[in-house]
């Protein structure tokens, strides 16, 4: 191999494991993951008083955009908002989370 086939090999080496990089950045930071998340079941809660938060049945596909706003606004409140403040001021929380739930629909 010649050199200028291994110094093609290695830039293209480093821009792949450049972009690599970037992109997983970019996914800790949207999905939060370099923080602690909420426990489980007060995720589990939180997510199932928003989907059900009517006295009449709802229709499936209703079900579903309801799940996934809610999930989407919980995703999003999480990152603003972490579990020692939802702790402290609940009230505040749903304030954030009505917000980020109007984002999501």
């Amino acid at each position: 191999m010649d050199n200028k086939k291994k110094v093609a090999s290695i830039l293209m080496a480093l821009t792949v494991g450049g972009l690599s990089g970037h992109y997983i950045d970019d996914l800790i930071e949207k999905y939060n993951l370099q923080t602690d998340r909420y426990p489980i079941n007060v995720e589990y809660n939180i997510i199932d008083k928003c989907i059900n938060n009517y006295d009449e049945p709802i229709s499936e596909r209703v079900y579903k955009d309801k799940r996934k706003i809610c999930i989407c606004a919980l995703e999003k409140t999480e990152i603003n908002y972490p579990y020692e403040l939802f702790r402290e001021d609940k009230n505040r929380f749903l304030n954030i989370f009505e917000i980020k739930a109007k984002e999501c629909m």
